[in-house]
């Protein structure tokens, strides 16, 4: 088991602007950022974010946890695990609302043979929800079963753009590779009980990691992210009085990311 915590001292903003950023990231691919900035260049000093808040970004409570908790475990893999993430799915929701059927990211170790594929399955609640686990299990099975339509899709996005990698994912889908089973539950603290892990270890057949994520007044967090990622695509327009309404700086103590804990779980229980 491994435990990732954060250093002593957190800033608040900084954090705060690095998730808006990456958030933006997740939903705008920047080809598209830089024509609408250049759209909404001359129409209003908020012009801009009010189009990404009503047409982009979700304002179903439920949609815009689970987006969130998609994108950051999405930089989790990448930027931490070292996993190659190349396709960001929030970029292809039709209505804001919607959310993208199909696996929530794909992760790939490419170097790796035969080539490892992770189907991690993200949950994110801002209360205590014992059955997450039981729930995200099940999930998971659905996404497995149809793994070849979720790399068809990923091998096609990324040759619509003409990135080579595109290629090699459709590969994989008559060449071997591995998978291995991911499950990441992104939790407010102050709801995470253990018995989510015992009922989750219940229902597996199979080797699978499982990754909690436990985060400190999660929903401001997440309203804070949505914020902040429409006044830094606001900022870029060339008005600045949007990126006024980012939070102002304030340290944070260690408690605003708890823990993430990593572990292996098998139908016998945690290990």
């Amino acid at each position: 088991m491994r435990h990732l915590t954060t250093s002593d001292a957190v800033d608040q903003h900084a954090a705060d602007q690095w998730l808006g950023q990456d958030l933006l990231r997740n939903y705008v691919h920047p080809e598209e950022r830089a024509l609408l900035e250049q759209t909404f260049r001359d129409l209003g000093q908020t012009a801009l974010a009010d189009h990404l808040i009503s047409h982009k970004f979700p304002s179903d409570v439920k949609v815009r946890s689970g987006d969130f908790g998609e994108a950051l475990s999405g930089a989790w893999y990448r930027r931490a695990r070292r996993w190659c993430v190349p396709l960001l799915k929030l970029r292809f929701k039709h209505r804001p609302n919607q959310p993208v059927q199909g696996v929530d990211f794909l992760a790939f170790r490419l170097r790796e043979d035969p080539p490892v594929v992770a189907t991690p399955e993200v949950k994110t609640r801002l209360s205590k929800q014992l059955n997450v686990g039981v729930e995200a299990v099940a999930s998971l099975q659905g996404v497995l079963d149809d793994l070849p339509s979720s790399l068809h899709f990923a091998a096609a996005r990324l040759l619509d753009r003409k990135i080579a990698l595109g290629a090699r994912l459709g590969a994989l889908l008559v060449g071997p590779y591995r998978v291995e089973r991911h499950i990441v539950l992104v939790q407010d603290d102050t709801g995470w009980d253990e018995r989510i892990v015992e009922r989750l270890a219940a229902q597996l057949t199979d080797p699978t990691e499982v990754s909690v994520i436990r985060l400190h007044d999660l929903r401001s967090m997440i309203g804070r992210a949505y914020t902040t990622a429409a006044a830094v695509a606001q900022a870029r327009t060339g008005t600045d009085s949007a990126a006024s309404s980012a939070p102002s700086s304030a340290p944070v103590s260690a408690s605003a990311a708890r823990t993430a804990t990593t572990a292996e779980v098998s139908a016998a229980g945690t290990g």
